[in-house]
């Protein structure tokens, strides 16, 4: 573990040390001691110099049992200093995971990884190998998966040297791609969307966009059309495009996603690539009547919810709509059963409805009542494991 000192040091609740430079002061260290953001029981920062490894591993909480979430592998190239963007984007990052494990029903807190650098450059057996002896360390407040710039191949080795790893192959025993059940929830959150808003639990006959056609968007996609939807995507990526063209010729492509933000006739738009797509640019530009995705941390800032439900469009917050991968990792711990797993992500339906209708009662945007409902399980004060516990039931 890393102890960067020249300043001071800071004691976090769960016995270890987290040092910082005087630099990051106004940053990262703001954030996990002063902010609302903050309040992580632990930080730790990790090097491996024969390996190249730096990382970062960020618990929130373990106040509902081990903090699980996964491990990104990111450059963070374009930020002045990538090393305090990467610290910044892990204490993000795992204070959702809390809330997201909290409104699945999951017995687990809140934690995240990030590797910092290029993946394509950099990473390497040895590599995730250190970074799995870090995970080690932690005696299992941390469990680790996938994210992105990682994925089952990577998990796969990182459990060479640490017990505390889900979203392996199914060859070493693991679930395999969580993509899957990902997708498949955020499609159970996009339903009850249109149920609140429309009346039928169906995307029949709606135009959806879907920004990111990656590991989730793709299969997102098919769940889409397989309802009757018309779909509009984009990617950065040509050959993520390509391939969604190949598999589905009927889907249409937008330039980009300030095309696809200001498509005309938009019923939902499905952000699935980075955080940060809800801002200051893009809510008053959007067509849509509702924004429902996978990606982490779509607000990117306080504040986005109000002004999107100021404009009458619904958000159904993002860490509850896209939890079926966390769900899949989590029953990976208790010997992967896939019916079981996705019965549980079917559930975000539920979860989703409740937290409109619990937004509708109390006068507030479901980004608020969401986090009611979770930090309510988090102190104690609800008395079920189950949040989608209510009274719908459609899935399917």
């Amino acid at each position: 573990m890393t102890d960067v000192r020249p300043a001071s040091e800071h004691a976090v609740p769960g016995g270890h040390t987290v040092s910082v430079d005087g630099a990051s002061d106004a940053g990262a260290l703001r954030t996990l001691f002063r902010s609302d953001q903050g309040g992580h029981e632990q930080v730790v920062l990790c090097q491996d110099r024969a390996s190249g490894l730096k990382a970062v591993i960020a618990l929130h909480s373990t106040a509902l049992g081990p903090a699980l979430g996964g491990t990104r592998f990111h450059a963070y190239a374009g930020e002045e200093c990538p090393e305090e963007a990467a610290l910044l984007d892990a204490l993000n990052l795992s204070r959702g995971m809390s809330y997201k494990n909290a409104l699945a029903g999951l017995d687990h807190g809140g934690g995240k990884a990030v590797i910092i650098g290029d993946p394509e450059k950099i990473k390497s057996a040895e590599l995730l190998l250190a970074y799995g002896r870090f995970v080690t360390s932690l005696g299992g407040r941390y469990v680790t998966a996938c994210d992105v710039g990682t994925y089952v191949q990577d998990m796969d080795v990182v459990a060479r040297e640490s017990r505390w790893v889900t979203g392996r192959s199914p060859e070493q025993g693991g679930a395999g791609d969580s993509s899957v059940l990902t997708a498949f929830g955020v499609f159970q959150g996009m339903r009850a969307s249109a149920r609140h808003l429309w009346g039928a639990p169906t995307l029949r006959d709606r135009t959806v966009g879907v920004a990111g056609v990656g590991k989730v968007g793709h299969h997102l996609v098919r769940h889409l059309l397989e309802d009757g939807a018309r779909v509009v995507v984009t990617d950065v990526r040509p050959q993520s495009v390509a391939r969604v063209r190949d598999a589905h010729p009927e889907v249409l492509v937008a330039a980009d996603t300030e095309a696809l933000v200001r498509y005309e006739g938009l019923d939902v738009y499905a952000p699935c690539a980075l955080g940060g797509a809800l801002n200051d640019r893009t809510v008053p530009a959007l067509t849509a009547r509702a924004v429902c995705g996978a990606a982490n941390n779509q607000l990117a800032h306080p504040g986005v919810e109000k002004d999107l439900a100021d404009r009458g469009i619904l958000y159904a917050p993002d860490y509850v709509v896209n939890a079926g991968g966390v769900i899949q990792v989590a029953d990976e711990l208790h010997g992967f059963d896939f019916a079981r797993a996705k019965a549980k992500a079917a559930k975000i339906f539920d979860t989703t409805l409740a937290i409109f209708e619990r937004a509708d009662a109390d006068g507030v945007p479901p980004a608020a009542a969401a986090d009611r409902i979770a930090e309510q399980r988090m102190s104690g004060r609800e008395s079920s494991h189950d949040p989608s516990a209510g009274r719908y039931s459609d899935t399917r």
